[in-house]
């Protein structure tokens, strides 16, 4: 009786992901994946397993989902550009890569609202809000790194999150019950990936 050969869950998560997000958003050579090794302090850790580059909410939810069915650990990144280490990948995890998701879901409305996705760069924010929400020196980061690393920030009124299981959950604060949405500012991936965030641009961020 002849066995079939065992396919590592590796092997397996890389091409799933493939199919999801494209081959050419799922980086695996170790020369490229060298970039990702580092971040705003040019930190070096392992290389990541692969970097996984989706570029809409259902290819996150997707290439997770994927991630827990191969029980293969994920670390968020966007810009790469923080200087506390939560964006660098530990052996064996694999990087989740926001950087594709730029765009502006919904415009401002009359309440200054505006829902964007991770990726928007916090210079483009910067020009369309009346609020400073950065030094210039940390302009280079993405709306979503900066929101998953600052605790407090009343500014941010909804979001649409993946969870650790690849389900896509939407929570808004003004809803009753716990504040998720507040809980989210400064959790630095841990409660998940927000792939749509809702933002109040004018006043204090």
């Amino acid at each position: 009786m002849q066995t079939q050969p065992t396919i590592e869950p590796g092997t397996e998560l890389i091409a799933r992901a493939r199919l999801i997000c494209g081959t050419q958003h799922v980086l695996t050579d170790p020369v490229v994946l060298s970039t990702y090794r580092s971040d705003g302090i040019k930190r070096d850790g392992p290389l990541p397993l692969a970097a996984i580059l989706p570029g809409s909410a259902s290819e996150v939810a997707g290439v997770v989902a994927a991630c827990a069915d191969a029980e293969i650990a994920w670390t968020a990144r966007g810009a790469g550009t923080s200087t506390s280490g939560v964006a660098l990948p530990a052996a064996g995890q694999v990087l989740i890569v926001l950087t594709r998701m730029r765009r502006i879901l919904r415009g401002r409305d009359a309440d200054g609202e505006m829902t964007l996705e991770p990726g928007v760069p916090l210079a483009a924010l910067q020009r369309l809000s009346a609020a400073r929400w950065v030094s210039e020196a940390g302009l280079a980061g993405t709306v979503g790194g900066h929101v998953a690393l600052t605790p407090g920030l009343g500014a941010l009124t909804a979001l649409e999150l993946v969870d650790r299981e690849g389900r896509l959950v939407r929570f808004d604060s003004r809803a009753p019950g716990y504040d998720v949405v507040g809980a989210f500012c400064g959790s630095r991936g841990r409660a998940g990936i927000a792939v749509s965030l809702s933002l109040r641009l004018e006043g204090r961020p």
